[in-house]
């Protein structure tokens, strides 16, 4: 970092810092719910599901009693390892800039910690369940819970477009999902303005879609019950921005409804800043961590759309 502090004070800044263009916000842990606190703990049983039943019929008098054996499922959640950031302010670096560069380096830090919240919702969007009684059953993100690339056009792959939302809301109603809870799906730019040149969605004749346009930013917030989440999903600071694309080059659209993410907090944050150490000069250290993870709660509750870029 010494070399661009360097760069920093060769120019005379008045008293301004400007972060550089990066996702700053957390666009999607926000969205999950919990968290469940896993502090102390290695493994984590997340949850235990009890399923379906039928009731038993009967119209004999003094019959048998017919028991149901309950079926259950239970879901887990493994520590993951620490994120951190950390970085060192050098003494002849402050004398040298009319900038607070130490509380610059913490606002990049936390920005860096936002975007790993949402790299591990990532993982846990697209990643395996850890399911089964002791936690040892892998399970992947379900086939029938995808939404083709070919859905909503008359041949070959097709882009972002309302019919593929329609599916997608279909496919969590056919497996039973509460559909008055909140839905969330993440859009990319290229679906943002796929679905901005849709005549049914910004016509006034089609109000009955609920297309929300925010009035500042002119993107969809909300289309057919969906909240959107706008995002670039292959950023190159995201660890997981490899499992938003298939083999063939698709987009990988992630959706789901409010319960089927879960947050699980080991260290949400810690962070210290301005620590004077001996050792380097009395530099300042200004460092920033988190352990946190999601999952899946149940194959039902997360999907994705295939979309083409092309």
């Amino acid at each position: 970092m010494s070399d661009q502090v360097n760069t920093t004070a060769q120019s005379k800044f008045q008293n301004n810092l400007e972060i550089m263009l990066q996702q700053r916000q957390s666009l999607i842990y926000v969205h999950a719910s919990g968290p469940v606190d896993a502090a102390g703990s290695e493994k984590v049983d997340l949850k235990d599901f009890l399923g379906a039943v039928k009731v038993q019929k009967g119209s004999d008098r003094h019959g048998d009693t017919k028991y149901t054996n309950t079926p259950h499922e239970r879901v887990w959640v493994t520590k993951p390892v620490e994120g951190y950031v950390a970085d060192l302010v050098d003494r002849n670096d402050k004398l040298a800039t009319n900038i607070n560069i130490g509380s610059g380096y913490m606002i990049a830090q936390r920005d860096a910690i936002n975007r790993h919240w949402d790299d591990q919702s990532l993982f846990g969007l697209y990643g395996t369940m850890i399911t089964g009684k002791d936690g040892t059953t892998l399970t992947p993100l379900a086939g029938g819970m995808t939404v083709p690339v070919t859905q909503g056009g008359a041949a070959g792959p097709q882009r972002m477009n309302l019919d593929k939302l329609r599916t997608a809301r279909k496919i969590l109603a056919q497996n039973y999902n509460d559909m008055q809870q909140e839905r969330f799906i993440v859009l990319t730019a290229e679906q943002q303005d796929d679905l901005l040149k849709d005549v049914q969605l910004t016509s006034e004749d089609f109000k009955s879609l609920g297309a929300q346009i925010n009035a500042q930013t002119g993107n969809f917030t909300r289309i057919l019950g969906w909240n959107i989440i706008e995002m670039e999903l292959s950023n190159p600071m995201l660890d997981a921005s490899s499992l938003t694309v298939d083999g063939s080059g698709y987009r990988r659209n992630p959706f789901w409804v409010k319960d089927g993410l879960a947050a699980v907090e080991w260290e949400k944050l810690f962070a210290v800043g301005g620590d004077k150490l001996p050792t380097k000069r009395y530099s300042e250290q200004y460092f920033a961590s988190s352990t946190v993870a999601t999952t899946r709660t149940q194959s039902g509750k997360v999907g994705i759309i295939l979309n083409s870029e092309a």
